[in-house]
């Protein structure tokens, strides 16, 4: 479920990576969608970090003294933060935010990259991909969207148990 403060928040991002906080300022969507550009989300905390964040973990990666894993992880942490959803969730919508025919039809309604929250992007483009679609047609999108990537299924923190997320599933119209 996302996290509706986090959507409309202007403000810092502090993670802890290896016991130290490192700080990202807000940055608008369109910063964090050229940051994940190349590199997918796993650099963006060491492109989108404060001046000395940005410097104690280039350090501390140069020196040997801290994985490049827990670097990684801090930026999965960040872009949870910021776009107030699970990292991949934030990560999906945001990439698919830049398809040429989403981005489009964003721009025509105003939504700017530059402009946005990343929480505010994320939530433009979930409400643009499910607009006039069928409630079986969200739940698939929102299964789909929050289904964690592989090796990463013991992050996915679902506050409903199976049994009430089955019990939902046959409730929905046309389900038996």
């Amino acid at each position: 479920m996302p996290d509706i403060l986090a959507a409309i928040s202007r403000s810092a991002v502090t993670v802890q990576v290896a016991g130290h906080p490192v700080t990202v300022p807000y940055r608008a969507a369109g910063h964090w969608l050229t940051a994940v550009a190349d590199s997918r989300p796993s650099l963006a905390l060491m492109r989108l970090a404060d001046e000395d964040g940005r410097a104690w973990l280039i350090g501390r990666l140069a020196a040997g003294d801290l994985a490049l894993e827990t670097a990684v992880q801090g930026s999965y942490d960040a872009l949870s933060q910021a776009g107030g959803r699970a990292w991949w969730e934030s990560y999906r919508l945001l990439s698919l935010g830049a398809q040429p025919a989403v981005l489009g039809h964003l721009l025509l309604a105003g939504v700017d990259p530059w402009a946005r929250s990343l929480g505010e992007w994320c939530a433009a483009v979930h409400t643009l991909m499910t607009r006039n679609s069928k409630e079986e047609d969200v739940f698939k999108f929102d299964s789909q969207l929050a289904a964690p990537p592989a090796g990463f299924e013991d992050e996915w923190d679902d506050s409903e148990d199976f049994d009430a997320m089955v019990a939902a599933a046959r409730n929905m119209p046309g389900m038996a």
